[in-house]
């Protein structure tokens, strides 16, 4: 019968299919607390697998006792000692907007309450002719281009007349993130963990998270790296073990040679609006955004200021080899803490603005204003790495090791894509580890039942082939933006004369043309499937 052939195919080698009940998502960030709510809290993400279980004769014991509600536990692990909402700056979510739609509709609206619409996006620079404080390059009003576009674009980017873009505060979107998981999740993360080591269980049942505190986490199925551009996981899946010594570190990062520095003044009753617009101020050698974000719901809008400029000691990756305009490597740092240096760096922005002939009429006002400064360097990963984003942990009995967010492809902010990515990961993760374990649930239920179900069953995908799915799936369009991203950010920041001219013109004919609105829509339609 179909059981015994089952079990007959078992014995030869082939292993039962085991489902994922148990992940540790390592870091907090957006990816992190969008795949928390992918896996534990979206009914669109499990719907293949609560399909399966309808279809079931028996729920499985896991699945009763668990206190997740799609059979999945997540453990969510973060090497900071909390999460500081002020720190970080604005960000502009589209398709990644959409995209908490499909993952929970409630979701959705506790970000857009606590966000404002984005209507449109300038590009500005310094005067051409005349006195006039700067020429207009390109104006991109966003709910007229995506109608103009039509298609699948306007069906993902506008949704019962909403569109969906908006401008939230990094910290504030990561807190709304939070508290919208439920609660059996928020009581399972854990903060002041770095990850150093990925070990089996000696006992072959997952795999073992160690920590610099000491402490073994596991054993679990699957270990989901969202711990950002310097990532731990990413660093076993690219050499097969994690280095005990920070100094050691093998990242992948790449510096681009581009800084930017953000001046952040919180809300005000001057700051009161119900929408957005994000305008750039072109210069030489350095380009400015300016903006206004939302900062939570009930709370007075913050508003922003970018600035974004060419490290001195560098020629895009390349760093020079004799350095004598900045000799201080520290000057490259990720600064992923956002460490904040508030003296310092509103005398520099307001100098830079300045010398670089920034057009200073919106920028100027806010870094003078401003409460919070921050300092980061531009750091991306090479899209066309030969490691993949996972890899089997050996001797765990199946368990993988996968990437999401900027863990799998951090990319140039250049188009303000990030956060954007790091979401639609997380449905997109979330959506084939519900698929495989549907597959268990179809194979444990038919045991018994004739073999061409079994069989139907046995030709699924394998974990390891879905988690390449998924890496197939993102991998095109995160290597695309990065790519566009990379070289907009080297076009935007050129230097006095012909590179600066160029890019101006460029903007222009860009405008025109067209080719800005297609870039743009490109990065910002969710790409899923």
């Amino acid at each position: 019968n179909g059981l015994s052939s089952l079990l007959q195919r078992f014995n030869k080698g082939q292993q039962q299919p085991k489902p994922v009940e148990k992940i540790a998502i390592i870091g907090a960030g957006i990816a992190g607390l969008s795949l928390a709510h992918a896996l534990e809290n979206s009914q669109s993400c499990a719907k293949p697998y609560t399909d399966a279980l309808s279809l079931s004769s028996s729920y499985s014991s896991s699945t009763e006792s668990s206190s997740a509600p799609f059979g999945i536990e997540t453990h969510i692990y973060d090497s900071r000692a909390s999460l500081n909402f002020e720190t970080g700056a604005g960000v502009q979510i589209n398709g990644g907007a959409r995209t908490l739609q499909k993952i929970n509709a409630d979701l959705h609206k506790s970000v857009v309450d606590a966000a404002l619409p984005l209507k449109t996006i300038r590009s500005r620079t310094k005067p051409w002719f005349g006195t006039s404080d700067f020429a207009t390059l390109l104006e991109l009003n966003l709910k007229e281009i995506i109608q103009q576009t039509g298609g699948a674009v306007e069906e993902e980017l506008i949704v019962d007349g909403e569109v969906m873009a908006y401008t939230i505060m990094r910290g504030a979107l990561q807190e709304v993130l939070l508290n919208t998981l439920p609660t059996d999740t928020s009581s399972r993360i854990s903060f002041g963990k770095t990850l150093v080591g990925i070990n089996n269980d000696k006992n072959k049942n997952g795999i073992m998270c160690q920590f610099n505190d000491g402490s073994e986490e596991g054993p679990f199925d699957l270990v989901i790296g969202c711990d950002g551009i310097n990532s731990a996981v990413k660093e076993y899946i690219d050499h097969g073990s994690i280095s005990s010594n920070a100094g050691e570190k093998r990242s992948s990062a790449i510096y681009s040679g581009i800084r930017i520095q953000y001046a952040v003044q919180d809300g005000s009753d001057e700051t009161e609006t119900e929408s957005s617009e994000l305008v750039q101020y072109f210069g030489d050698g350095a380009y400015a955004l300016a903006g206004v974000y939302g900062a939570g719901e009930k709370r007075k809008p913050t508003k922003g200021a970018f600035l974004i400029s060419r490290d001195e000691g560098y020629i895009g990756p390349f760093k020079k080899r004799d350095n004598e305009i900045n000799n201080d490597i520290s000057k490259a740092n990720e600064n992923s803490d956002w460490t904040q240096d508030v003296q310092s760096l509103e005398s520099e922005m307001s100098t830079c603005i300045k010398d670089r002939n920034v057009p200073s009429l919106q920028v100027g006002p806010i870094v003078d204003n401003s409460d919070r400064f921050f300092e980061l360097g531009v750091y991306f990963h090479n899209p066309f790495s030969l490691s993949g984003w996972s890899r089997e942990v050996r001797g765990s009995g199946g368990g993988f090791a996968v990437l999401a967010g900027d863990a799998a492809h951090a990319m140039p902010p250049f188009l303000g894509q990030g956060s954007n990515q790091a979401i639609q990961d997380a449905y997109c993760l979330g959506s084939k580890i519900f698929e495989h374990n549907a597959h268990c649930e179809r194979i444990l239920s038919s045991m018994g039942d004739d073999e061409n179900n079994i069989e139907m069953d046995q030709g699924k995908p394998s974990l390891r082939n879905l988690l390449k799915e998924y890496e197939n799936i993102r991998w095109a369009p995160t290597a695309s933006i990065t790519l566009k991203a990379g070289l907009l950010g080297y076009l935007e920041t050129g230097n006095k004369g012909f590179l600066s001219g160029f890019r101006d013109a460029f903007f222009f004919v860009a405008g025109k043309i067209g080719l800005a609105r297609k870039v743009f829509l490109d990065s910002a339609t969710p790409r899923l499937e």
